[in-house]
């Protein structure tokens, strides 16, 4: 079934790229998609020298962090589909300035 090999390879791609853009602000991450399932589970890691800093649960980050991630999560999507434009609105609003920085 070549959908599904497409789709594990989507799902290896985004994954990858969401820990590169998370490595940017000195993070680590990674997301697990349960096709079975449809649920999406993403782990972030605060410092990535620091396994103790790691969150399975995006409710503890703060709103700055929780941004930068969901922006992280939709970056790496449009970089494993081809997605011919992307637009987001007012992305930063929580985020303090270090994420600013890093995402702009």
């Amino acid at each position: 079934m070549k959908w599904k090999r497409e789709r594990k390879s989507t799902s290896n791609l985004t994954s990858k790229k969401f820990d590169e853009v998370l490595q940017f602000k000195g993070q680590c991450g990674r997301i697990d998609f349960s096709h079975r399932n449809m649920e999406l589970y993403i782990t972030v890691q605060n410092d990535n020298r620091d396994s103790q800093s790691q969150i399975e649960n995006v409710k503890l980050l703060s709103g700055g962090e929780r941004s930068f991630a969901t922006l992280s999560l939709l970056i790496s999507l449009g970089e494993s589909v081809e997605c011919p434009f992307r637009v987001i609105d007012e992305f930063d609003v929580f985020m303090d300035v270090v994420s600013r920085k890093v995402c702009v």
